[in-house]
């Protein structure tokens, strides 16, 4: 093969390779799915919920956002249901008590 070819299907096949990539993230971009976030609260707020940490175990992601205030949890996709049985839980507040502190809880999608 000459290397005039050979150079022809290399810069075609970084063409297509950066074309691929670019139209991945078009639809799935870097950072996008489901997160929670909690924040801890000063004030004990008037409607809560009240889980122990071996409630929590069932929700690992919600615990580790209580273990992390303030951060972004990002939660796999294949966890969903499981967010979906705890916000059930929260039964229309936002607010849970755990170990005698407060936090509100967040859920955010990102697309």
């Amino acid at each position: 093969m000459k290397t005039g070819t050979k150079i022809l299907i290399g810069f075609s096949l970084a063409i297509l390779a950066i074309c691929l990539v670019f139209f991945l993230t078009l639809f799935h971009p870097p950072g996008s799915g489901e997160y929670v976030i909690a924040n801890k609260l000063q004030d004990m707020p008037e409607k809560y919920v009240e889980l122990s940490l071996t409630d929590l175990e069932k929700y690992p992601y919600v615990k580790q956002a209580i273990m992390n205030p303030g951060s972004d949890i990002k939660i796999p996709s294949d966890r969903y249901e499981e967010m979906s049985e705890f916000l059930k839980k929260l039964n229309e507040t936002n607010y849970v008590k755990v170990n005698n502190e407060y936090y509100e809880i967040w859920f955010m999608s990102a697309d």
